[in-house]
């Protein structure tokens, strides 16, 4: 099985988010994204090449998780790195920057 590790920008990223949802939203919600994003993962773990490729880099896949945060990835045969989570509601062009 891969191990799935965080590059320290998605860490942020994703820490910003989660406490976002929780204090916009609610626990319940942000519970609700994480049991979504433990399914990705899931699906990412046994099925790497299963989402699409970034239009950017061929090698980074990109997950949209909710309609509102899409995370990028790379994989081999022993690990899944998560490179980055994007509020989609951003700036298109900050996800080239960003995934780099």
């Amino acid at each position: 099985m891969r191990n799935v590790k965080f590059t320290l920008r998605a860490e942020r990223s994703f820490e910003n988010i989660l406490n976002y949802i929780e204090q916009k939203w609610s626990t319940k919600r942000k519970v609700d994204f994480l049991k979504k994003f433990d399914k990705s993962i899931l699906t990412i773990v046994l099925h790497p090449e299963s989402f699409p490729c970034s239009e950017n880099n061929k090698m980074i896949r990109k997950c949209v998780l909710t309609s509102q945060t899409t995370f990028y990835y790379v994989f081999s045969t022993k690990e899944i790195t998560i490179i980055n989570f994007f509020d989609t509601r951003q700036d298109p062009n900050q996800i080239k920057k960003d995934i780099k």
